[in-house]
């Protein structure tokens, strides 16, 4: 736990890293999300210039994300996100685990201090 503490902004890294690495190899995949951050793009520009309203209720930028979302969801199942997400998780989990169990954070860590924040403040 104490790895998983000191190098938590590696192990992100890592994450986004095998998540990209997923994104480029799966160009169904990418294109589902391209076309989903782009219609967000539209939405807010759209914003910008003059509220939607659906049924005479002006929906607020929120809600039209969240409606976009929504309606990603099946584009995301068909491009195979599901499986892309828990395959990125695994491998993540199985990297980091991997490293922590083999890296001894006490061999750079002061033993007098029970606690990592200082160790960060003193770098």
């Amino acid at each position: 736990m104490r790895n998983v503490e000191y190098f938590q902004s590696n192990y992100f890294f890592v994450f986004l890293g095998l998540f990209a690495y997923c994104l480029i190899t799966s160009p169904l995949l990418l294109i589902a999300v391209a076309a989903s951050l782009g219609a967000c793009y539209i939405l807010s520009v759209q914003n910008a210039e003059k509220k939607v309203t659906v049924f005479g209720h002006e929906l607020s930028l929120a809600q039209q994300y969240g409606l976009v979302a929504v309606c990603s969801l099946p584009l995301f199942y068909l491009a195979g996100a599901g499986a892309a997400l828990f395959w990125v998780l695994g491998a993540s989990i199985f990297i980091i685990t991997l490293r922590a169990a083999f890296y001894n954070i006490d061999a750079i860590l002061n033993p007098d201090d029970d606690r990592i924040d200082l160790m960060m403040e003193e770098v």
